[in-house]
């Protein structure tokens, strides 16, 4: 890489570490790990600039290959979707969850990564719990247009981060005895008491809340091009998810009916749903549906799966408020045990085991680990680019994942009628999502209508309905990704089969796809050698 060039891309890599610390912190750069982001005024105007800056140079910079030329749109889209992001979309003066969850992560990833050094882990997270209290301090300043969604979402979550801190940090595991234990215990107080005062806040900006979660139309479009390089337009991809969500809803209704034929399809995903693992078998059956998922992939020879630790493990009480489900918690670029973590929320005191169905654990298994998200990241993690490994769409991660659903029910691991059914209906709610997201953020949807709508098709119970609802509105054009993403994977891989005829193998055509990481699909198509890029 020309040295202009590899000069700007580091020194704009540096600068995301400084902007989101962290973001460093999940991708292992250890530097940054006892700060958090800072979004007063002044910061947001220093931030500006420094993007501003560094997109001239890489603009300026020339690429000597094709390779660095892809190495460089992919820094320049990242870079100015952060400008965007700070200009116009603006979260941090709406969202107080933005604000909360950015704390709680910057914690829960001290506490759940394996460092090389738990002296400096230790350290880190004794500067973070007392970094918290400013920098709550702070966020209930900019939040000066909240939204009534958000202040309630931001509420929910105050019970789960005060339990991070006066029960997490207890974990036998956390070795803090490096620390000192007033100094440790004083951090300790003041941040729970920080929490406090910050849902204090929330309560008075409730009084003056808004309805005003939708980023509008225009904005709306601006993203999809600058975060995901997404060439159609909000009304282009409704039409897609309808198109979607009419064969989605066709496949559901061709399995249901070798099922049982007299079962309409979504009475059947109720029926389904009552095979639940136990309290004491859920962990293993998570457990072994990934093990196989893997050894399928291995067996058939599908893509290179590297040796990458996947650990399925029950999430910890003071993160069930965060995680109501399950969560994926991939390794970091440049951590140096590469080791994912599978939360999986285990029902309690009557909760529904319905989300943990025995049908659905083989797609969830493979959407999540390999093929699915742990291999592409461990795999991203191991390319020479930096770019690649740390630059990423949801277009490319998540369309890989839910492609990996497809490929997997194509070549034979979803064997049985009920599996099918279900990795189906998964294709149905990614259909569905497409749809309110466009809808909520560019049509005037309603939170509670598109809640309404994921509890009436595709029979979701009316929290996680709700749940999901209010994702859709805090995360505009992340939840298209999804369909999106698989959709391109595919045509990508329909093209590639056409053009290099008997040359081509499926597993040929993963593995140079693995090599771009999780950055936009038409830049590997770009270096695949089927598109110029316009």
């Amino acid at each position: 890489m020309s040295p202009p060039l590899a000069a700007a891309i580091s020194g704009y890599i540096d600068l995301r570490w400084r902007l989101n610390p962290v973001e460093a912190t999940f991708h292992g750069v250890y530097e940054f790990d006892g700060q958090f982001a800072s979004y007063d005024a002044e910061s947001v105007r220093e931030h500006l600039a420094a993007l501003v800056s560094f997109e001239s140079a890489i603009e300026e910079a020339g690429a000597d290959t094709v390779a660095e030329e892809i190495d460089r749109t992919a820094v320049l889209h990242s870079l100015r979707h952060e400008i965007l992001l700070l200009q116009r979309e603006r979260q941090f003066v709406r969202n107080p969850s933005y604000h909360l969850w950015h704390a709680v992560n910057g914690i829960f990833l001290l506490l759940a990564r394996r460092a090389p050094d738990s002296a400096d882990r230790a350290a880190s997270l004794l500067l973070r719990l007392q970094a918290l209290p400013a920098f709550l301090e702070t966020a209930t300043a900019v939040l000066t247009e909240p939204d009534s969604i958000f202040v309630g979402v931001a509420a929910s979550m105050i019970p789960g981060a005060v339990s991070l801190i006066e029960e997490g940090l207890d974990d036998p595991a956390l070795d803090l005895t490096m620390l000192d234990p007033l100094e440790l215990d004083r951090a300790r107080v003041l941040a729970a008491e920080s929490l406090d005062a910050f849902a204090e806040s929330l309560g008075e900006l409730a009084t003056h809340a808004t309805d005003n979660f939708a980023i509008g139309r225009d904005l709306f479009d601006l993203k999809l091009h600058t975060a995901h390089m997404i060439a159609e337009n909000a009304d282009e991809l409704l039409r897609f998810g309808e198109r979607l969500r009419a064969s989605a809803t066709w496949e559901l209704e061709q399995i249901a009916m070798e099922i049982d034929p007299h079962v309409p399809w979504r009475e059947l995903v109720t029926r389904l749903r009552r095979d639940m693992p136990t309290p004491d078998s859920a962990i293993d059956e998570y457990r072994e549906a990934m093990e196989a998922s893997r050894h399928f992939t291995i067996s058939r020879e599908l893509m290179p799966v590297p040796d990458a630790t996947l650990d399925v493990v029950p999430t910890p009480s003071f993160l069930r408020q965060l995680i109501p489900l399950a969560a994926y918690q991939g390794p970091g670029a440049f951590d140096t045990v590469q080791r994912g973590l599978f939360l999986v929320t285990l029902p309690e005191n009557g909760e529904s085991w319905s989300a943990h169905c025995r049908a659905e654990l083989p797609s969830t298994a493979l959407h999540e680990g390999i093929p699915g998200h742990h291999l592409q990241m461990s795999i991203g993690n191991k390319l020479d680019s930096i770019p690649r490994r740390v630059l990423s769409t949801p277009a490319a991660s998540e369309g890989w994942a839910l492609y990996c659903e497809t490929l997997m029910a194509e070549m034979g691991f979803l064997d049985s009628a009920a599996e099918r059914f279900f990795q189906a209906h998964h294709l149905l709610w990614r259909a569905v999502r497409v749809i309110l997201d466009v809808s909520l953020h560019t049509k005037g949807m309603s939170m509670e209508d598109a809640a309404k709508r994921l509890r009436d098709e595709l029979g979701f119970e009316a929290h996680i309905a709700e749940a999901e609802a209010k994702r859709y509105c805090a995360y505009p054009t992340y939840q298209l990704c999804y369909a999106v993403g698989r959709r391109d994977i595919l045509a990508l891989r329909d093209d590639l089969r056409r053009v290099r005829a008997e040359e081509f193998t499926l597993a040929s055509f993963h593995e140079e796809l693995l090599q771009y990481g999780a950055l936009p699909t038409v830049l590997a198509r770009w270096g695949m050698g089927l598109a110029a890029l316009e």
